[in-house]
């Protein structure tokens, strides 16, 4: 049985997953800092802007970050992987610490919301809270899976090769033909 896709032998399609994966991850990214651009850290209604428009980006990174995980599997790298680990706990980190912010941010301005505005404003920061802690968890579990070392080989070939004590890292096949006249 032969592997769907074997990243080792195609460069052309590692080059294109890579790319796709860098695209996931930067580009959402680049799409909210324009709508958040020009940083004003010191505004609170910005802030909690700025946390609605980068909550609604996470998926992309995710989805970006573990696809290159499923190629640090499938390469057997363990550098890639454990380079995954560390930029997926570095947005661990900023979640948790994002979170706790948003949430002092969203309990003072609650205070100056119009009743007219103070629905939205709910919905917005119940949302904003639930997809933050959604993430964080998905990027701490992916932080954790990067930094967790495979069981056992991962290629069916060398699992064929360790059962048989053969060191062949090449499936050795069976030629049939069919023999006309």
């Amino acid at each position: 049985m032969s592997d769907f896709l074997d990243l080792h032998d195609d460069a052309a399609a590692r080059r294109v997953l890579y790319c796709v994966a860098g695209l996931l991850v930067t580009v959402p990214f680049v799409q909210a800092g324009a709508q958040i651009w020009p940083l004003q850290l010191s505004n609170i209604q910005w802030r909690f802007g700025a946390a609605n428009a980068l909550s609604s980006i996470l998926l992309l990174p995710f989805l970006g970050l573990s696809l290159l995980m499923l190629m640090a599997r499938g390469l057997e790298s363990r550098g890639l992987s454990r380079s995954i680990g560390a930029v997926s706990a570095i947005f661990t980190l900023g979640l948790l610490g994002s979170l706790v912010v948003f949430a002092l941010d969203a309990l003072q301005l609650k205070t100056i919301v119009s009743t007219q505005m103070s629905g939205a404003f709910n919905s917005t920061a119940v949302r904003v809270g639930l997809v933050t802690v959604v993430f964080f968890l998905a990027f701490a579990f992916l932080t954790l899976m990067s930094f967790k070392a495979p069981r056992g080989n991962s290629s069916p070939a060398r699992r064929s090769s360790a059962k048989s004590g053969k060191e062949s890292s090449e499936d050795v096949g069976l030629i049939i033909g069919v023999r006309e006249g």
